[in-house]
């Protein structure tokens, strides 16, 4: 409702900056009106063509369509599987390579379930061990996630 608001007023602006830059367009080009000078005509011109420039842009912006709102779908981040395997693993990279079901739900803004299937699934497909703290919570592990120390300290596996 408050989109459609500025979006009316953004048009309102609008009509009203049009009305004035055609007011001075006309008086300065056919120089009818001698009461007012030419620099103060354009002054007006440029002014209002302006601020019909910020009306055109705010009725634009309020009135354009939107993604479906997290009101309409549960969660508004990854689509797919695969994105959602890409997000999960950006994320163990910045937390170097540990993280919990609620975190991985929160900064990949994925569901619970959708979280834990993702987490799972990686389990399975070996990219990620669990491991539980004392307090029984999981953790999911990526160790393909090393400092560059040991990552060169590698032995070579020929």
């Amino acid at each position: 409702m408050e989109r459609g608001c500025l979006g009316a007023v953004g048009i309102g602006i609008t009509l009203v900056s049009a009305f004035f830059v055609a007011t001075a367009g006309v008086d300065l080009l056919t120089g009818t009106n001698t009461k007012t000078s030419p620099g103060v005509l354009t002054g007006l011109f440029v002014f209002f063509l302006g601020t019909a420039a910020v009306g055109i842009f705010l009725a634009w912006y309020m009135l354009r369509r939107r993604q479906p709102s997290s009101a309409t779908s549960e969660a508004p981040g990854p689509t797919t599987d695969a994105d959602r395997e890409r997000s999960v693993l950006q994320y163990a990279e910045t937390e170097h390579g540990r993280v919990t079901l609620a975190e991985v739900a929160t900064h990949c803004e994925m569901t619970v379930p959708e979280a834990k299937h993702t987490l799972d699934h990686l389990v399975a497909q070996q990219v990620a061990d669990l491991q539980v703290t004392d307090s029984g919570v999981l953790v999911y592990v990526f160790a393909g996630f090393l400092s560059d120390e040991d990552k060169a300290r590698a032995d070579d596996f020929s």
